[in-house]
């Protein structure tokens, strides 16, 4: 017999600063995960293109093809993976891409 965990909840630091744990960050949130989608939630903090190219690299690194997260003026996006392992920014059907529904 053996056991297995699955992690499903992390959170996320990114910042100009940030290189390991401790260090100053400019964006943080939880993430909870289902295979290979992504729900960020709780986002807090500031958001420049260059953290959110950080933050996509982060789940591309992971295996996160699908992620959705609903912005604060509550218009839904879905970060979706390309065949270039790129995680793009899309307007979503949020039944679609919801998790734990």
């Amino acid at each position: 017999m053996t056991a297995e965990i699955e992690w499903v909840t992390g959170v996320l630091r990114v910042g100009r600063s940030f290189e390991e744990h401790g260090d100053p960050y400019d964006f943080s949130c939880t993430i909870n995960r289902r295979g290979d989608c992504a729900e960020l939630i709780g986002g807090n903090g500031t958001i420049t293109p260059q953290i959110w190219r950080d933050v996509k690299e982060a789940l591309v690194a992971q295996g996160v093809t699908h992620a959705q997260w609903d912005r604060l003026n509550n218009t839904p996006r879905s970060i979706v993976a390309n065949s270039t392992n790129q995680l793009s920014i899309q307007p979503s059907d949020i039944q679609h891409y919801t998790l734990n529904s």
